[in-house]
């Protein structure tokens, strides 16, 4: 088998891992892109106390961040007398990927709109400046994959950046700000650090470099996350979690997603089913699909679930279940119908062409 692996992400990671930010930012101007809440001002401030006042704060970011929010964005770093050197992203996947878009934009929004919409054109005119990315969840990988993912939900669009210079210098993964974060997030991000695992097992780019650490994410959470979750603040536990998230975006970045994220797309569109939800409760039923078709992938699921993986794909069920996590489409919002056209869709698409399995509709 032949096969490509590249990610040049420097990661810090382990409790405390935060106070490292003012020698990575080294005396350079930075930017902070965050949330508004209360909880992320105090971290921006502790920051500043430390690295000394940042250049511009943008604090407008939103669950799945849209172009009218990453245009306003633009538009603050427009007005400054220069660029920050050092961009941060302090939150979850959707603050960092807003960072992202925002460090390699320049504050040029016609230029980065015209990359999103065109699937990368203009890519030569992107900025490459130091970005830092500093995970508040468990789940996206995007402090070590190279998206960058922006929607367009007036015109029911999903875009992302096609440049290796939204790849992070560095990721400072440090689970003490995860913390305080609430059951439901805690649930939804986990199952999104699984779902990046699992759809690096059943894709066609898997390889020998990326097997291996996707087994060991999707592992990491199948057993820290049920503890995790009667047991918030748990260090230990939330350390597990963020090591899984980590590992499984370094595979993603590698083997990009598969079907269950094209799934996923419309019921966060059109139902605002959170992202980890909408990938991760099909990954029992995409699973079922994957088994008996390709030989590295069942390898691979049984790493993960056992030798017997008719058994291990009920206790993946029972797994959910345990969660309060449905597994039926329909409770979230669309018909039947609806769902089986959008699974059809994702067959057809570059997404379904990549699994390995077979889609029974």
């Amino acid at each position: 088998m032949m096969g490509e692996f590249f990610n040049p992400v420097n990661a810090i990671f382990g409790p405390g891992s935060f106070e490292r930010l003012p020698s990575l930012i080294a005396g350079r101007s930075y930017a902070v892109v965050t949330y508004g809440d209360s909880y992320f001002s105090s971290l921006v401030e502790r920051l500043e106390q430390a690295a000394g006042r940042a250049a511009l704060v943008v604090n407008n970011v939103q669950a799945n961040p849209d172009f009218p929010d990453v245009k306003l964005g633009c538009e603050q770093m427009k007005a400054l007398p220069q660029l920050p050197e050092v961009y941060i992203g302090l939150g979850g996947g959707s603050a960092m990927d807003t960072c992202k878009a925002l460090a390699v934009s320049g504050g040029n929004w016609p230029l980065l709109k015209e990359h999103l919409e065109t699937g990368g054109e203009r890519v030569d005119e992107l900025q490459n400046p130091s970005i830092i990315a500093v995970p508040t969840t468990a789940g996206t990988g995007s402090e070590v994959s190279i998206g960058a993912v922006i929607w367009d939900h007036e015109n029911e669009g999903k875009w992302g950046v096609r440049s290796p210079n939204a790849y992070a210098d560095y990721a400072v993964v440090d689970p003490e700000l995860m913390l305080s974060l609430p059951l439901d997030q805690t649930i939804s991000t986990g199952l999104d650090a699984l779902s990046h695992a699992l759809e690096s097992i059943w894709t066609d780019k898997h390889n020998l470099v990326t097997q291996p650490i996707a087994i060991k994410a999707s592992r990491l959470v199948l057993e820290n996350l049920p503890a995790l979750a009667e047991d918030l603040g748990n260090i230990d536990l939330r350390t597990n979690l963020a090591n899984a998230a980590m590992l499984a975006g370094i595979a993603l970045s590698q083997t990009r997603t598969c079907i269950a994220h094209q799934c996923s797309y419309p019921l966060t569109m059109y139902h605002e089913v959170p992202h980890g939800i909408a990938c991760g409760f099909s990954l029992p039923m995409v699973m079922e699909w994957a088994i008996g078709h390709d030989d590295m992938c069942d390898e691979g699921l049984v790493e993960v679930f056992g030798e017997d993986l008719k058994a291990g794909h009920k206790n993946f069920e029972k797994f959910m279940d345990d969660l309060n996590v449905s597994r039926d489409p329909t409770s979230y919002g669309p018909s039947q119908a609806e769902w089986n056209g959008w699974l059809a869709n994702a067959v057809a698409g570059a997404k379904g062409q990549s699994f390995l399995g077979k889609v029974l509709i």
